[in-house]
């Protein structure tokens, strides 16, 4: 979300709208990666049960990117 439309809860509804799809698919867990720069995605995601953890999938080992997961 840009400077300008933080603090509205759009970020935290798309990230609840994810959740309920998600959860709707009998899907157990999120993955994301974000970067180590993004201080208020991280808070966030933080804020929202997120943890950090390995890499996943193709994305290769880069000392900026952040992993993060949640068990649903």
């Amino acid at each position: 979300v840009p400077a300008a439309g933080r603090g509205r809860g759009i970020a935290r509804a798309l990230m609840a709208a994810l959740e309920t799809r998600v959860r709707a698919e009998n899907i157990r867990f999120v993955r994301l990666e974000t970067g180590d720069l993004l201080t208020p995605a991280v808070t966030l995601y933080l804020s929202l049960g997120y943890k950090k953890c390995g890499r996943f999938g193709d994305y290769a080992d880069h000392p900026a990117s952040v992993f993060m997961e949640k068990t649903l």
